[in-house]
């Protein structure tokens, strides 16, 4: 959805079988993942690129983790 929405054309080649095993093995990494913190972010219920207000929690959410590090 989000790569029709941008209309690029080098990403509307990209077949949608190769997207989603590629999220699953980002997912199971990230699962897996014990170096650091981790903030996750749901782009999916944010439209931060024409939604100042969902951008600005994305920002705040970032803000608060770096806060947190010191």
């Amino acid at each position: 959805d989000h790569i029709q929405k941008r209309g690029r054309d080098y990403e509307n080649s990209i077949r949608i079988d190769y997207l989603c095993r590629l999220n699953e093995r980002y997912e199971a990494w990230i699962n897996t993942y014990d170096k650091g913190k981790v903030l996750i972010v749901n782009v999916d219920k944010n439209n931060f690129p024409e939604n100042p207000e969902d951008l600005g929690e994305i920002i705040n959410l970032i803000d608060g983790e770096l806060n947190g590090l010191f």
